[in-house]
């Protein structure tokens, strides 16, 4: 019979999955915006959503890889900051490697970056990565490398500046809706939906009743376990073939040994190693007369001379399998030195130890789980009576879930799959509900093997990690778990032991387990009341003060009222060792009070704890007897301590400590002694004034959060070496910043009362982000923050008395971000404020663009001094967002760099002209542009019809790309200025918001470049502020023939800010014909027609975000003549020039150009000739 089988997996999963879809991304950058967003829409749809904010604090994202892998879709975002996470990274490669398991699909995301820069790790996503890449092994850098390189392949969406996000997140919303609705389980090796395994109609075979299974994913496994064989070379090759218990190691190498005994002369298969062994059956000579047995030998191997034996045994290649080999004894009894083993010859080991095999083998393969297609034809066809065809109805879904419990292990989806033979759906469905509590008996006896040759510490640290950590960080974990400390170099690690023996999984630096072993591991974790994880369980065991407990987890959210407890409660409990008292519903200070109280104090004589956890912690602090010589991660968030405990105590081993929201907490001398403290998060904990100075003394600090500090006011002198990131959000009392660490990478300052920064800020030479939001005291920045050569990002916003900026921004080479909204600059930085037309400025000129070379965005909204931006800005070439809002005496925008994809002008009131042609054109990679000129009421008519014309050049050239590389619908150009009318160039035009018109006959050739659309929108007077404005456009073409295509595509804009349309607006959008002339041209091949066809068209506009009401809409088919010149046809097939080419634009701008210069020097000409007549008249 066909057993085999493949890796560990992750949680148990019944109908519905837990989470259905898991969100990748970076925390910091898109939590609050983008990714809340999109969340709520998801939620919204009735689709399960895991976020990392859902894990509890105290786990540090401890959970993330099984929620992954409980996940049927992965949305992975990548944004600009992406790549300076190892979280963003590692959860990336775990995707991966479940989708290459084809138990996920993937829908990248390319959020604010370039798509190009991601798949080639170029820019800043590039530049980050590569900062990141110096911090990390080989290993663990080729696994992000090569994530990135086939994630971002898959088909996705692409979000920039200028994109409708609500519109994106709808489309988003959309597919993984498409996906959860289509019951197809992701196979990456067929791609055949799951419930149509016979797409093509044929008959559905049926085995024969004697037949083995069909080999369902066996073929590769084998094929990649023959190349192991490598014949070519020369030299004996020993092969080690691992796996968990189940996996089908025995099934793969008995097809491999059928297949390729004939190609040897002698030949033997060992079967159950282990059991030889522990029968006391293991004999060497038992072994040799299994290799002998066709060599015709007349006397006994025992009667042999060692060195005749050893010569005939050299005479011929063997190919030799020991099956199940547990103990490397067994090897060495049955091989000895294997000098008797002639060269040429291959040995296969399998076991589910790889431990067995290290130092014995030339090579190992791995054996990993069937796919999640595989996976469903097995278990179907031992649940289905051998029969090929699909189970319909609701066995289908059940079918489903019983292949997703087992995870692709060959061994549980043939047991549970002939349990379930015959059997009826309410049986079915039972069985499912007690897979969850418990496995099957015959799989939990083939576990048990395993786990009862473990020793007393490793049975306990597979016990913990299946009941209560069960995917974490593996360093994270090994500091609760492991008996002997982890920071020793030469320690004996049980994690990486019981990894080695398939009993849990360590991928990218995780630790995870399998739903088998994990429903296995918690029944035995729960007999004997050690760990306790059930309430009912816990409160018994509390109220009866049960001892030898190992570890309790309490969900309070499960007690309906309040529980008094005795003060000597944990009195017996000092082998404790893991305590949570948490709430699922929510870890905040949204409910009622801890539903524990002790109302005569508390005895908490905990000697061993290691992991404690108590969300809202009713004492002013631990009681005297605590003991957190052995506390490793302490987390009591939104408690009522004032301080931790009374005096100094052992905290040698705490790293991860999490007081947040302790609002009554004013003195932290309890962690004086914490020298190996790593994080420290004391966010809301507004009673403190002051941290210890003894805090110098913590050296492995990495990360301190203290936002919302509100009575904190100055920083101890000290140099924290490893702190990396500090959080002082809102700490409104702190006037005066002192830097704490010279090795900071993010520091946020922002909504403090800091008036300057200090000089030795110098010396922050790692940091990227620096953020002074809403600074109010802040009045200049001074020119050291130019020398700081890694800064990434500078937030200045709202600093509102900042009037002074003189950092030399040229020196910024890695500078990205510059946001300088909202201050009262009274000039802007020197480098806007160049003049190119003086020649002794520009290799200054030269060197601040060289320095800027890598801004993306830049935010100027909000400052009244700006007349005009009267620098080269279009030489930023890596520019995309450019932020003008507000500026309320702007008059003119000068030529825009090539790759801007978003300009927001709002509220320009004295905008009148912008540059023509606006931006030199640049074939770059397709993203959707938005120019918004909203309430801009002073704009000129030759300024629109600079904006319109720019746009649609650059449509014109992305939609060259469209007809190559495949069509979109999406608007690649869209602007908006204030007008009561549609353009004249628009060659129809209707009052109300519905366009119906007969196009002429070959209106749709492969000239017809882009379609033009435009609405005129009427705002009402009373409408409030508006965070979006979208007007959705139907097109529909229909020939005479039949042929109809429909497509939608999106005007308007999402913006940053709410804002009031104060007039009517034109809104313009540009759409590549594409995906139309390809459809309508092979609908005519199809049908061989030649004659000419005219087509109807119906174009409807609404508004569908925000108030407005469409007045006027116009329509116009843009084409491109043989020599690249843009026309526009009319309905009656009459062609007019329109514009030209991007190259005949570029030529005509040069030629403007040195016209120009012509006609000064004519001018100077002349004026030399009237002042020599009149000198000489004047004699």
């Amino acid at each position: 019979m066909v057993d085999y089988s493949s890796s560990s997996s992750s949680s148990v999963q019944l109908s519905p999955p837990q989470h259905q879809v898991f969100l990748n991304f970076r925390g910091k950058q898109l939590r609050n915006g983008f990714v809340s967003h999109l969340e709520k829409a998801l939620r919204r749809d009735g689709i399960n959503v895991f976020i990392d904010r859902n894990e509890t604090k105290g786990r540090d994202l401890s959970n993330l890889f099984s929620r992954i892998q409980e996940s049927r879709i992965a949305l992975a975002i990548f944004s600009s900051m992406y790549t300076e996470s190892y979280w963003c990274l590692d959860e990336l490669v775990k995707i991966k490697d479940c989708v290459d398991l084809g138990t996920l699909v993937v829908i990248p995301i390319f959020y604010m970056v370039d798509t190009d820069d991601v798949k080639n790790l170029k820019g800043a996503f590039g530049y980050t990565f590569w900062k990141l890449a110096k911090t990390c092994n080989g290993e663990k850098l080729d696994k992000w490398k090569q994530a990135l390189k086939d994630v971002p392949k898959k088909l996705g969406f692409t979000l920039s500046e200028m994109s409708d996000e609500g519109e994106s997140i709808n489309q988003i919303v959309g597919e993984v809706i498409k996906v959860l609705s289509s019951d197809v389980m992701p196979d990456l090796e067929r791609e055949i939906p799951i419930d149509d395994p016979f797409p093509t109609g044929e008959q559905v075979p049926e085995a024969a009743p004697d037949s083995p299974p069909p080999l369902f994913g066996i073929e590769t496994r084998l094929k990649q376990l023959e190349e192991k064989l490598d014949f070519e070379c020369k030299d004996t090759l020993t092969i080690g073939v691992v796996g968990m218990p189940g996996i089908g190691k025995t099934t793969l190498t008995s097809m491999l040994y059928e297949k390729w005994q004939h190609d040897f002369l002698r030949c033997v298969f060992l079967h159950d190693v282990r059991k030889m062994w522990k029968d006391c059956m293991m004999d060497r000579s038992i072994f040799i007369e299994e290799l002998l047995k066709d060599d015709n030998v007349n006397q006994e191997v025992a009667d042999f001379s060692p060195e005749s034996l050893k010569a005939l045994l050299l005479s011929k290649k063997s190919l030799v399998v020991l099956d199940n080999v547990s103990d490397k004894k067994q090897i060495e009894v049955l091989l000895g030195e294997s000098d008797w083993i002639k060269r040429g010859s291959r040995i296969f080991i399998t076991t589910s130890d790889r431990s067995v095999i290290e130092g014995m083998v030339d090579d190992t393969y791995e054996v990993l789980r069937l796919t999640g297609r595989d996976s469903f034809e097995y278990f179907s066809y031992f649940a289905f009576s051998g029969k090929l065809c699909p189970p319909v109805g609701t066995f289908m879904n059940l079918s489903r879930l019983f292949a997703d419990y087992a995870k692709g292990n060959p061994l549980a989806l043939k047991i549970l799959g002939k349990e379930l033979n015959g059997k009826d759906k309410t049986h079915w469905e039972e069985k499912l509900s007690k897979l969850m509590q418990s496995p099957n008996k015959t799989i939990q006896d083939v576990l048990r093997v395993s786990y009862d040759e473990l020793g007393l510490s490793h049975k306990d640290v597979f016990l913990d990690v299946a009941c209560f950590f069960r995917s974490g960080d593996e360093y994270y974990v090994r500091c609760l778990v492991e008996s002997c400390d982890t920071e020793a170099i030469d320690t004996v690690s049980e994690i990486k032991d019981l990894a080695s023996k398939f009993l849990i999984n360590i991928s990218g630096g995780r630790v995870e387990m399998h739903d088998l072993l994990y429903t296995f591991g918690k029944e035995l974790g729960s007999q004997g009341s050690r760990r306790l994880w059930n309430h009912k369980a816990v409160v018994g065991a509390l109220k009866n003060r049960v001892g030898a407990v190992r570890g309790i987890f309490l969900d309070m959210s499960e007690l309906k009222k309040k529980l008094p407890l005795d003060r000597s409660t944990f009195i017996k409990m000092r082998n404790l060792r893991y305590l949570k008292f948490y709430s699922s519903r929510c870890d905040r200070e949204c409910e009622a009070d801890s539903k524990l109280n002790f109302p005569e104090g508390l005895e908490f004589p905990l000697d061993e704890i290691r992991y404690l956890y108590w969300l809202k912690f009713p004492l002013m602090k631990l009681p005297k007897d605590f003991n957190p010589k052995n506390l490793t991660d302490f987390n009591l968030p939104y408690s009522e301590i004032e301080e931790l405990w009374e005096g100094a105590k052992d905290t040698q081993k705490l790293k991860w400590v999490d007081l947040s929201h302790s609002r009554k907490l004013c003195n932290l001398s309890g962690l004086l002694n914490a020298e190996s403290l790593q994080r420290l998060n004391l966010e809301g904990c507004t009673s403190l004034e002051e941290l210890p100075r003894e805090m110098k003394r913590m050296k492995s600090l990495i990360f301190l959060n203290m936002r919302g500090c509100t009575s904190l006011r100055v920083l101890p002198r000290m140099n924290l070496i490893s702190l990396k990131t500090l959080i002082l959000t809102n700490c409104s009392s702190i006037q005066k910043f002192q830097v704490i660490s010279d090795n900071l990478e993010t520091l946020h300052l922002d909504g403090t009362a800091i008036g300057k920064l200090p000089t030795d800020m110098v010396k922050l030479q790692k940091l990227i982000v620096l953020n002074l939001k809403d600074c109010k005291m802040l009045g200049a920045v001074p020119e050291f923050l130019g020398k700081l050569k890694a800064l990434q990002e500078l937030v200045l916003s709202g600093c509102s008395k900042l009037k002074t900026f003189s950092v030399p921004i040229e020196t910024m080479k890695c500078l990205q971000i510059l946001l300088l909204d909202g201050t009262a600059l009274k000039e802007m930085p020197k480098l806007l404020r160049f003049n190119s037309s003086r020649v002794e400025d520009l290799p200054e000129l030269r060197r601040g663009i060289n320095g800027l070379s890598s801004l993306r965005r830049l935010c100027l909204s909000r400052n009244n001094m700006i007349s005009n931006l009267q620098i080269d800005i279009n030489q930023l070439y890596h520019l995309k967002w450019l932020d003008l809002k507000y500026c309320k005496n702007l008059t003119s925008i000068p030529l825009l760099p090539p790759n801007l994809e978003i300009l927001d002008a709002h509220g320009c009131e004295k905008l009148k002209t912008v540059a023509s042609p606006m931006a030199l054109l640049k074939l770059m990679e397709q993203v959707q542009s938005k120019f918004i000129f909203t309430n801009c009421n002073n704009l000129e008519q030759v300024a629109k019809n600079s904006i319109t014309s720019y746009a649609q050049r650059k449509s014109q050239l992305d939609a060259r790309r469209c007809y190559k590389e495949g069509g979109v619908s999406e608007a690649l150009f869209i602007a908006c200025f204030p007008g009561s009318d549609v353009p004249s160039w628009f060659n129809y035009q209707t009052f109300g918001s519905a366009i119906r018109l007969k196009l002429p006959p070959h209106w749709c050739d492969n000239r017809l470049s882009t379609i033009a659309l435009c609405a005129v929108v009427t705002f009402p007077d009373t409408q409030d502020e508006i965070n979006r404005f979208s007007i959705e456009c139907t097109c529909e073409f229909k020939n005479e023939l039949g042929t109809c295509i429909r497509f939608s595509c999106t005007l308007g804009g999402s913006w940053i800010e709410s804002r009031k349309i104060d007039s009517d607006h034109v809104f313009i959008g540009y759409t590549s014909s594409s995906h139309i002339t390809k459809h309508l041209e092979g609908s005519l091949k199809l049908k061989e027609h030649d004659k000419c066809v005219p087509t109807e068209a119906s174009i409807e506009f609404e508004v569908i975000d925000g108030a407005g009401e469409i007045v006027n809409c116009g329509l116009s088919l843009v084409y491109e003549e043989p020599n690249h010149v843009v026309v526009e046809r009319n309905c009656k097939g009459a062609s007019s020039r329109r514009d030209m080419s991007v190259g005949e634009s570029i030529l005509s701008i040069a030629a403007g150009y040195l016209s120009n210069v012509l006609r000064f020097l004519w001018l100077g000409v002349v004026f030399f000739l009237v002042y020599g007549y009149s000198k000489f008249f004047v004699k």
